[in-house]
């Protein structure tokens, strides 16, 4: 039986909400005031957590799976977990493309993309074989060092670089307009996401504590991503900022401290492939327990290895190229995703208290 401390469960939230973050800049189509985009996201992202939380609360020994089916039955229940299903593969295949393509473009150009992708999936296995327990451990090594590393390059920029604060201003100088039209992609990614943690919930060992690590971590995480957009956005422009392929490591790469502390991109790009590594460990995991469940399957490990052959071909072929990766964020984000972390945890807990209401009548 795996058993999470509240600690594990602070390291996994904060690590799976930065995870692939650093990789676009949040936002930016409010240009300037991209920070204030993240600021209002993350407290729609703390009432969305509630919601989950308190479904939790109602059923503290099930995850989000059982909980669906025992509000809807199975026959309303089972259509909206594959819909659930769904929503991992997606995510999980644009983790596996997204960080695949990342090592592409900085590291390793000349290699062919479907092996950094099966490498990427082949580690992803042998960490998940080694149970759930293994990854958040893993976390609470990893957490700790990458919080400590944005912090010192975040210093370093500040102090030793060309800021300019100037590039922050005017506050709202397009209105509120541009930041409520910003506001439902960045509500999903990053802050939307921590429904998918229902399915883990249950394994802390203090389960009152939830709610409140919960809280901890996604504060935690969305001040450490307004730091790095208004770093960035003071260090590159809003212009060049928009247009960056990956606005942190464009950013990392103008460090120059007196011509010795310089190319810090390349320390980097590890905590980025890091990030991208647990957010993928966590959807495959995610997928394989919602089909295990859904489909009455026995054998984890085996849902596990078809899980991980059906998503290398998947974020293989389902995008063309990182350039269309980029441009289908905002659609999906909006349209596909959002839905999934604001209307259907309402709708059950909403569907939830009339029927208690019905049946102490």
């Amino acid at each position: 039986m795996v058993r999470l401390t509240k600690h594990q469960l602070f390291t996994l939230t904060f690590i799976f909400q930065v995870g692939s973050t650093p990789l676009f800049a949040l936002g930016i189509e409010a240009e300037q005031d991209a920070w204030i985009v993240i600021l209002l996201s993350l407290l729609i992202g703390l009432v969305m957590a509630y919601i989950s939380t308190e479904l939790f609360y109602i059923f503290p020994d099930k995850n989000l799976i059982e909980i669906i089916n025992i509000i809807l039955g199975k026959k309303i229940g089972t259509p909206l977990c594959i819909a659930y299903a769904m929503i991992f593969i997606w995510a999980c295949g644009r983790n596996l493309r997204e960080f695949s393509e990342l090592i592409l473009l900085i590291s390793l150009p000349h290699v062919p993309l479907w092996i950094i992708i099966l490498s990427y999936i082949l580690l992803t296995l042998y960490t998940l074989f080694k149970g759930f327990e293994t990854l958040s451990r893993l976390s609470e090594l990893i957490v700790p060092i990458t919080i400590t590393f944005l912090i010192s390059m975040f210093m370093v920029i500040i102090f030793f670089s060309h800021t300019n604060i100037k590039n922050l201003m005017p506050i709202l100088g397009n209105g509120i307009t541009p930041i409520l039209k910003s506001l439902p992609g960045v509500m999903w990614f990053p802050f939307g996401e921590v429904f998918v943690l229902l399915l883990y919930w249950h394994y802390l060992n203090d389960k009152k504590a939830v709610r409140i690590t919960t809280f901890k971590a996604l504060i935690s995480s969305g001040l450490l991503l307004c730091i790095s957009t208004i770093v960035t956005i003071s260090e590159l422009g809003v212009k060049y900022t928009s247009i960056a392929t990956i606005p942190l490591v464009e950013t990392l790469r103008v460090i120059n401290v007196v011509e010795v502390l310089s190319r810090i991109d390349i320390l980097g790009i590890p905590f980025l492939i890091l990030g991208g590594f647990f957010k993928i460990c966590i959807y495959l995991n995610s997928l394989a327990l919602t089909v295990n469940s859904v489909f009455k399957i026995n054998n984890f490990k085996l849902t596990l290895v078809l899980s991980g052959i059906f998503m290398l071909f998947f974020s293989i072929y389902f995008e063309p190229s990182y350039a269309y990766h980029q441009w289908l964020f905002p659609f999906d984000a909006r349209y596909f995703c959002l839905p999934y972390c604001t209307i259907y945890p309402t709708m059950l807990l909403l569907i939830y208290f009339i029927k208690s209401k019905r049946s102490k009548i």
